[in-house]
């Protein structure tokens, strides 16, 4: 089982939440995109690959992130690698936009991985 460093001081397997994508009972966070659709996710999965989130549903108590500046695709990409550990659907179309939000959101991992595919 291959371990990062996500958020300061805790380690998961990378792929620790991949089993609760998609879990009704599992999704507290609601990440709200421009036209009001909400894409669904457990803030303590997120929170453990972004100190952002983990600041905004942990200090601030947010229990919705509007993210109006990415697209639908983007945003639940971005959810599923933060649930596998692993950015699977980056593309030349999404690849901005993804180290965009990986930035904004402070996860360096994605972020790493777009620095990557840009460089292939």
């Amino acid at each position: 089982v291959e371990y990062k460093t996500m958020a300061p001081k805790v380690q998961v397997p990378m792929d620790f939440g991949v089993k609760y994508l998609r879990s009704p009972s599992h999704s507290n966070l609601k990440f709200r995109l421009q036209d009001g659709e909400e894409i669904p996710a457990n803030s303590v999965i997120i929170s453990y690959n972004s100190p952002v989130i983990d600041s905004l549903t942990t200090d601030l108590l947010q229990t919705s992130i509007d993210v109006d500046d990415f697209s639908k695709e983007v945003v639940q990409d971005f959810v599923t690698s933060c649930y596998s550990g692993e950015p699977n659907n980056i593309s030349k179309g999404t690849l901005r936009e993804m180290n965009k939000m990986s930035n904004v959101f402070e996860v360096v991992w994605i972020a790493d991985k777009c620095v990557t595919f840009f460089k292939t």
